[in-house]
C-alpha cells in the first residue's frame, strides 16, 4: 500500500491543486481543508490510490482517521454498488427475498445492513462527499452513509425499481439537504462536525 505523505507545509501547493482539480478526485480539497482548519492538531495525512480508503490522518493524540472521498459526477454521488443477486441468505438470494416481500421490513433492512457492513471494510471511516461543481465538502460518518443507502433502496423498492445489481447514486441536492438537516438536528456548525471527526 504505497502512500504519499502530506504535511502542513504542503497547504499552498494543495490549494493551488484544488483550483485546477476539475479532473481530480477531491482528495487534495479534503487534505487542504483538514490542514488549513486543523493543522496544529494534525501530524500528517497520507494519500492512497486504489485502496479502500483515500486518506489517513494522524492527529496529535496519536489517533488515526480513515477517509473515503467520493467526487460527484454530473450532479450525482455514486456511493456504492451492490450485487444483491449474489448475496445469499439461507438458501435464497437477497434479491429474491426483497422481490417476494410485501413490504420493506426490518428483516430486509437487517440483511442489507449485513451486506453493507461486509462491503465497507472500515466501519469507522469518514466519508467525504465532494461536490465537484460547487466545491463543497460534506463529511459523513458510516451511520449516515448507511442511512442514505437504506433510504435509496427503500425508495427503489416502493417504485419497483430494484435490480439484481444496484448502484447507489444520489443527487448532490439530496446530500446538500441531508447535510443541512444533520447540522440542524445536531445543533452544530460544519466546523464543529469536522473537528469532532478529525481531532
Amino acid at each position: 500500500m504505497k502512500a504519499t505523505i502530506i504535511k502542513k507545509g504542503d497547504i499552498r501547493k494543495l490549494l493551488k491543486e484544488t483550483r485546477t482539480e476539475n479532473k481530480a478526485d477531491g482528495k487534495a480539497s479534503v487534505a487542504a481543508k483538514i490542514l488549513s482548519d486543523f493543522g496544529q492538531e494534525v501530524v500528517f495525512i497520507k494519500s492512497y490510490d486504489g485502496e479502500d480508503i483515500d486518506l489517513k490522518v494522524k492527529n496529535v493524540k496519536d489517533e488515526y482517521r480513515y477517509i473515503k472521498v467520493i467526487r460527484s459526477n454530473k450532479g450525482f454521488f455514486k456511493i456504492a454498488s451492490f450485487d444483491i443477486a449474489h448475496r445469499i441468505v439461507g438458501n435464497r438470494t437477497l434479491f429474491d427475498i426483497i422481490m417476494e416481500s410485501e413490504k420493506f421490513n426490518s428483516s430486509i433492512r437487517g440483511e442489507i445492513l449485513n451486506m453493507v457492513n461486509f462491503q465497507m471494510k472500515r466501519r469507522a471511516a469518514i466519508w467525504v462527499l465532494f461536490d465537484s461543481e460547487k466545491g463543497t465538502l460534506y463529511p459523513l460518518n458510516t451511520k449516515s452513509v448507511i442511512d442514505i443507502i437504506l433510504h435509496d433502496l427503500e425508495y427503489r423498492y416502493e417504485r419497483g425499481m430494484i435490480d439484481k445489481h444496484v448502484d447507489i447514486e444520489v443527487p448532490t441536492t439530496f446530500i446538500e439537504n441531508f447535510w443541512a438537516r444533520y447540522l440542524k438536528s445536531k445543533n452544530k456548525t460544519p466546523h464543529e462536525v469536522w473537528r469532532s471527526m478529525i481531532v
